[in-house]
């Protein structure tokens, strides 16, 4: 009789964990599409760029190649990324998320500085 009671829990307490599984990959095949989305989105506006350099300006590629480093070295390493820049509020001087469109502390509406910043 014990067997069958512990074996009754242990299935539930499986079932709710396999439940809890597929509810998150859910959530993170949502959370992956927008993702591609965004970098099929960056990788149109770089091809643009790129086209619209390589056909106003002599010697693009190299061009391209040293403000690529340059950009890369101004947080002081080398290491094919870029790191993100802390703003503060123009408000209230409080720090401000990247990812919201308004300050989480006095509603200051931010804005990106360019295409690239969601």
């Amino acid at each position: 009789m014990h067997w069958g009671y512990y074996r009754s829990i242990s299935d539930a307490h499986a079932s709710e964990m396999a439940s809890r599984a597929e509810s998150k990959a859910t959530t993170l095949q949502g959370r992956l599409k927008v993702l591609e989305d965004r970098i099929d989105s960056l990788a149109l506006v770089c091809q643009g760029m790129w086209e619209l350099l390589s056909e106003s300006v002599p010697d693009a590629e190299m061009v391209l190649a040293n403000k690529i480093e340059e950009i890369d070295l101004r947080d002081g390493k080398l290491d094919g990324k870029m790191n993100r820049v802390h703003k503060t509020c123009p408000r209230c001087d409080r720090p401000l998320h990247q990812r919201h469109l308004k300050c989480i502390y006095c509603g200051e509406g931010t804005y990106p500085e360019h295409v690239f910043q969601s």
